[in-house]
């Protein structure tokens, strides 16, 4: 598909555009869930009722609503892991507490109203929010992405996930044994291969999830560790890039080569392996580049306010005052996304994070 600036691809084509995107990965959910899961069943159900959220969101779109299908929600700060960059540590949390299990329950259920497809479930680690995870079996409607860092993952947890087949646990590695334990802590990738075991003894749908750096690169975008952890029962891919949040970590930012031919790489996989992957934020250049601030998906911060992005962590309203379709409309997400031309070029990894300077100024003026 030809790139297309963002500024140029309006609200409505761009819903569609999304629409069947998200049509297309369900599709491809639906063949691995049958030919490899036992769960076949129900994952189908579950990915069925994902067609009438398009519906809903095509209503909004004619009633002047741009309605984002993805929701990132960092339903806490708090982690028992300490990552070597991690940008939810680099940030300053506001004294304000941080939402319940009731309050993110609301949330869940406004998405469902407005027709978001996806919620991805991050943190600090979402584990810990014991009561908010084992809510995501009420909404079947809404596919649950956790990232998780998957030190918590018992016998308890995989059979509540063989319960709830819309909640699919991605753990976070940082490719072998030696470059996972030298960025999470020592003992995390035994810790963490324990968990795989578990979910492919109970035959649960789980994916990983790769920060991609210069030093992982090659070791991590080839068919030897795909085809390992396919033999582990893995089945989803998501390559994020690396954002510089702690800026003594520039250095292994991936190179323009690398980034250039991830596309081809990651084709060619897709290609020869039946599993779901997907590149952050390379896959955005189809729909015209930054799909923050709404355009195609927005963070609610672990204290309930509505961000572009979690690596643009600024906000003008919060879910303490306002409902969600309220928030989808704040004047600061709005005024984001009209500069989203002037994100069209960037070195990689996070728009809005390398342009926090332009971003910051629009907040700037914003608040005057």
């Amino acid at each position: 598909m030809k790139k297309e600036k963002g500024c140029e691809i309006s609200n409505n084509t761009l819903t569609k555009m999304l629409n069947k995107s998200i049509g297309l990965l369900i599709e491809d959910f639906i063949k691995i869930a049958i030919s490899d899961f036992s769960s076949a069943k129900n994952i189908i159900k579950i990915a069925l009722k994902q067609k009438g959220t398009g519906s809903i969101r095509n209503k909004y779109e004619e009633r002047g609503l741009h309605v984002p299908p993805f929701m990132i929600a960092s339903i806490t700060s708090k982690c028992n892991l300490k990552c070597k960059g991690c940008y939810d540590r680099e940030k300053s949390h506001n004294c304000s507490l941080e939402f319940n299990e009731n309050q993110w329950t609301n949330v869940f259920h406004q998405a469902k109203e407005l027709g978001m497809s996806f919620i991805l479930l991050a943190g600090g680690e979402p584990l810990t929010k014991t009561k908010v995870i084992r809510e995501c079996v009420n909404f079947p409607e809404i596919i649950f992405p956790m990232f998780t860092n998957g030190m918590l993952i018992n016998e308890e947890w995989v059979e509540y996930f063989a319960s709830c087949r819309n909640l699919i646990p991605i753990i976070s590695i940082e490719g072998d044994k030696k470059q996972t334990d030298n960025r999470r802590g020592e003992g995390v990738f035994d810790r963490v291969s324990l968990s795989f075991e578990l979910l492919k003894k109970r035959n649960i749908f789980y994916g990983i999830s790769i920060t991609l750096t210069s030093e992982n690169y090659d070791s991590v975008i080839n068919e030897n560790f795909i085809k390992d952890y396919m033999d582990k029962g893995c089945r989803a891919f998501f390559f994020i890039e690396h954002v510089p949040f702690d800026c003594t970590t520039e250095s292994i930012v991936i190179s323009k080569t690398q980034r250039e031919e991830l596309d081809e790489r990651l084709g060619k996989l897709r290609k020869k392996y039946k599993g779901i992957f997907i590149a952050f934020p390379g896959d955005e250049k189809r729909f015209g580049g930054c799909l923050a601030a709404g355009r195609g998906f927005i963070h609610i911060n672990s204290r309930g306010a509505v961000e572009a992005c979690p690596f643009a962590p600024y906000s003008d309203v919060n879910l303490n005052e306002m409902s969600l379709k309220e928030a989808l409309s704040s004047p600061l997400l709005g005024k984001i996304r009209n500069i989203h031309g002037l994100l069209d070029e960037h070195k990689g990894g996070c728009a809005l994070f390398e342009n926090k300077e332009v971003v910051e100024r629009v907040l700037k003026d914003h608040e005057m």
